[in-house]
């Protein structure tokens, strides 16, 4: 490929932007570090990271880094079919789910399929598909964010693959699982459900795969598990898709450290779903004391972040709270809404300073 094509085929694509940094924000705004909030990458700020590093040290001692990834690979994916109730034969495990998302785009559609997503979504089907040169059809949700699964399958006509994000980012809601199963079940091609928050939510599709042959769960160690600065990801889907997806996998594609630490975290579950009932508890307090705040509306939440939409234009107000060393996510329009921030579940405390930030900003 000449450079002039590179440069066409890469004119419209923009580099991911996962805004300024902490560090760079703190020195700009001479604050220390730990003065600025950042919540805007639904990170799990709930396990405590002494825990983790905990899991870290003993992984690291357990590594040996000369020697390429042996049994850990397996060891996890037996740690995962367990607590699944699937077999080690339906995981793959990769370098996080941006990972899992590149390599099933990849290997089940060439450029000039079709990718069909229900919309709003998750920012990385959209950039990917432009990036592998295929079509790209949205399946809107109504106002309410709701999923109507007749009306999906009508828009997915003539597409080659459907991604569902359940629960969904940004509207932070999980659709009813009957809807969902239409979708599945109706489709004639494979399906993606993405279920980065479904420890948040109140159903997973996982246990359906091994009946299904179109069908692949996403799931991350990013969120509910707080390793999000490790990238480990997985996807479940029936033996026979399993293997013809292994077949498009990088060798080694994840550290043996890492997934040493992975089994760790597995292990220890009643530290995980003690800190998700923590994250539901302070979702409901955060969602009472945004609807509290004149001009904003929050809306319920199945994830560990809260979709809010604001009365200002929400590029001001996002630039306001950001000069107060606040970091939350810019969304814009939603179905029915135009001005709307994202903001991650946080601790009390933390979710205390960001709404007092926000009630002087909008006051």
């Amino acid at each position: 490929m000449s450079l002039e094509r590179l440069a066409q085929r890469t004119e419209e694509l923009e580099p991911y932007d996962p805004d300024e940094s902490v560090e760079a924000l703190a020195e700009r705004l001479n604050l220390p570090r730990d003065q600025i909030l950042k919540l805007n990458a639904n990170e799990n700020l709930f396990l405590p990271a002494s825990t983790l590093r905990r899991f870290m040290v003993e992984a690291a001692s357990e590594t040996d880094p000369r020697l390429y990834p042996g049994g850990e690979r397996e060891a996890l994916a037996r740690e995962l079919a367990q607590l699944n109730g699937v077999t080690k034969d339906q995981i793959l495990i990769a370098s996080g789910g941006d990972q899992i998302i590149g390599l099933v785009l990849s290997s089940l559609l060439r450029p000039g399929d079709t990718l069909a997503a229900v919309t709003p979504t998750f920012s990385m089907y959209p950039r990917t598909a432009k990036a592998m040169g295929l079509g790209y059809t949205s399946v809107p949700l109504d106002e309410h964010f709701l999923l109507n699964g007749d009306r999906a399958l009508e828009d997915t006509r003539g597409a080659d693959l459907v991604v569902i994000c359940s629960p969904n980012n940004p509207t932070s809601n999980q659709f009813p699982l009957e809807k969902v199963m239409k979708v599945v079940d109706g489709f004639d091609g494979p399906v993606l459900i993405d279920e980065a928050y479904a420890e948040f939510g109140g159903y997973s599709l996982i246990r359906e795969t091994s009946d299904r042959g179109n069908l692949i769960v996403l799931r991350t160690f990013s969120k509910a598990y707080g390793l999000a600065g490790l990238r480990l990801g997985y996807a479940v889907s029936n033996n026979t898709l399993a293997r013809r997806l292994s077949k498009y996998m990088m060798p080694f594609p994840v550290p043996g450290f890492v997934l040493r630490v992975g089994v760790k975290a597995l292990r220890e579950q009643e530290v995980i779903r003690s800190a998700v009932e923590e994250v539901k508890v302070e979702r409901s307090f955060l969602i009472k004391s945004l609807n509290e705040v004149p001009g904003v509306q929050a809306f319920p939440s199945e994830t560990n972040f809260v979709l809010f939409s604001l009365d200002r234009p929400y590029e001001e107000v996002y630039s306001e709270l950001k000069e107060r060393g606040v970091l939350v996510r810019r969304i814009g329009s939603v179905p029915g809404r135009r001005d709307c921030l994202r903001v991650t579940v946080a601790p009390r405390r933390i979710s205390g300073r960001f709404l007092e930030a926000l009630r002087e900003v909008l006051a």
